[in-house]
């Protein structure tokens, strides 16, 4: 077993020698650099006292790399907080009981037109590093959101904001990209999110239209009016109405006539019967519970 390297104060009261560069008294390494220093699964990085922090490359370095190099396969993963891989084989994973702990910030200071944020990169090459073009379909940025329901053993996938690639969206020199959000329906089921939005590549607004949702289409009936079921609405819901090609032109004024809070509302026309078959673009707006 190789000698244990310690240092310490001189015994006659001089100040303790220089603190010796790694570099210069290790010997042990690998094959791919030969000062390496190898770390046995068994052992651990620490710092000597409790709530101490540990510092690495806070005074030189430039950067501190962790797993394997640029231009080679990788399936590293780095634990902080937790012992091994969470329900998920996510390569940075961070755990915390601590309010707030459990999110990610990023600073940026200086007169420069740096930004904080997070970004997303996506490349289909086998090594990292690969620069391989990204397809049709390809997600290049999600932020997903997951928790545990009432029976706390499920952990559904709730909902998620994504930036992809759209049909026809790779180009020589670029991407175009969509907005998409999905959301699961107070219904469920488990895992049921679902499209609730997506802003296109030329920014046109797709809304979800089914049962319950913020917009769809009627129709006027015989009676000169049409009531469209939708559980959602309030005492304060907002109705916008707006005539389609897909029917007659109306004689009167479309408006909305009539609401059933929590079941229904109503459209209907001025002309009464005589605008039967007029079809109606509807969407329904809420105002924020806690206005400025």
């Amino acid at each position: 077993m190789p000698p244990i390297l310690s240092f310490s104060a001189p015994s006659g009261g001089g100040p303790p020698p220089a603190t010796p560069d790694l570099d210069a008294v290790l010997v042990a390494g690998n094959v791919a650099l030969t000062r390496d220093v190898l770390i046995a699964a068994t052992h651990a990085l620490d710092a000597a006292v409790a709530a101490t922090v540990l510092q690495i490359g806070t005074t030189n370095a430039s950067a501190v790399r962790f797993g394997t190099a640029t231009g080679t396969t990788s399936t590293f993963q780095a634990f902080f907080n937790q012992s091994a891989s969470f329900l998920s084989n996510a390569g940075l994973q961070f755990s915390s009981t601590t309010a707030n702990r459990g999110s990610c910030r990023m600073n940026q200071f200086g007169n420069n037109a740096g930004v904080p944020g997070i970004t997303g990169f996506k490349s289909r090459g086998t090594n990292v590093g690969d620069l391989v073009s990204c397809s049709a379909g390809d997600v290049l940025w999600r932020a997903t959101a997951i928790g545990v329901p009432a029976d706390n053993a499920s952990v559904p996938l709730a909902g998620w904001l994504g930036i992809n690639v759209p049909t026809g969206g790779v180009g020589a020199n670029y991407l175009a990209t969509d907005f998409e959000v999905r959301l699961t329906p107070l219904a469920g089921p488990i895992n049921g999110h679902r499209q609730a939005f997506l802003v296109d590549s030329e920014a046109i607004l797709h809304g979800r239209e089914t049962a319950n949702s913020f917009a769809g289409v009627a129709t006027i009936g015989a009676g000169g009016n049409v009531v469209v079921a939708n559980t959602r609405v309030s005492a304060t819901t907002k109705f916008l109405l707006t005539v389609q090609d897909t029917g007659p032109a109306p004689t009167g004024t479309i408006y909305q006539s009539a609401r059933a809070v929590g079941a229904s509302f109503t459209i209907a026309s001025s002309a009464g019967a005589a605008d039967a078959g007029v079809v109606v673009y509807y969407q329904l707006w809420e105002p924020v519970a806690t206005p400025p």
